[in-house]
Order: structure tokens, then C-alpha cells, then sequence
């Protein structure tokens, strides 16, 4: 996947956009998804980073009009990419940061390289933490290592 920012703005109106439930439900694409957790991610601690991406996709869901929140879903992704930027030096800019996620995690895939379907998808992990069943997270600076 290409990077997609060249202008820090342009990842602050993604952002700003997504939380104000003016994006389209079809146009908020993976990449989408990763930008806005990475910005989170970037700008608090990732407890306050869950908090706001968990607050803001029910926003953005109920806003169009579906049902579709997933706790396992949204939490497997704030604990990867939290722990894929604990890596990547701060002196780095936040466009090469949120680029280099996107690059990174541009498969929705990945999340099958720790999840078997049957898991991920059972009524249970939609609507609460599910530990990954087929290989673990690191589980460094991350939500599952701070409540």
C-alpha cells in the first residue's frame, strides 16, 4: 500500500472528520481505520487511545446507522499498531509515522495471523476482550498489560 499522507493536515482532517461522523461509511476503508488509531496512538497513552477509538467508531456506527462495533476487533488493532509505534522513534514525523502503519498493516489479514475465524468472530469477542487463539501479542505498554 502507498503511503497516503504528504501533509500532517491532511491526517487532522481525517481525524477531526471521522469523529464528527462526516465521512461516509463506504469511503472509511481500512487505511481509514489505521490513521485515525495511530493518531490516537501518537497523542495519548493507549488507554486514552482505546477510549477515544472506541467511543468514536460507536459514534461513527450508530451515526450510519449500523450495528457492527467489534471490542476484539478494535482493541487487536490498537495493541499491534500501539506496539509496532513503541518501536518507531518519536524523532520520526507523525506523516512517516501514520504512513508506515498504513504500509505496515494495509491487510485487514493480519488479524487471521492471531485469530482463528471461529474466535474473532463469536458473539463473545464482539462484545469483550478476546485473547488471540493462534499466536499471542506482545502484550508491551499496551492495554492488555494495563488493565
Amino acid at each position: 500500500m502507498d503511503a497516503t499522507y504528504k501533509d500532517e493536515g491532511d491526517i487532522q482532517v481525517m481525524v477531526e472528520r471521522f469523529e464528527r461522523c462526516e465521512i461516509k461509511l463506504e469511503e472509511f476503508a481500512h487505511a481509514s481505520h489505521l490513521t485515525v488509531a495511530a493518531w490516537y496512538l501518537i497523542h495519548f497513552d493507549v488507554c486514552e487511545a482505546l477510549v477515544h477509538t472506541r467511543a468514536g467508531l460507536q459514534r461513527f456506527i450508530a451515526h450510519h446507522g449500523r450495528q457492527r462495533y467489534h471490542e476484539t476487533i478494535t482493541r487487536f488493532w490498537m495493541e499491534l499498531i500501539g506496539n509496532y509505534l513503541n518501536e518507531v522513534s518519536e524523532d520520526v514525523s507523525l506523516i512517516d509515522r501514520v504512513n508506515r502503519v498504513i504500509t505496515r498493516f494495509g491487510s485487514k489479514d493480519i488479524l487471521f495471523e492471531y485469530y482463528t475465524r471461529e474466535r474473532v468472530m463469536s458473539v463473545t469477542a464482539k462484545s469483550e476482550w478476546v485473547e488471540p487463539d493462534v499466536k499471542p501479542l506482545s502484550t508491551k505498554n499496551t492495554v492488555t498489560s494495563q488493565g
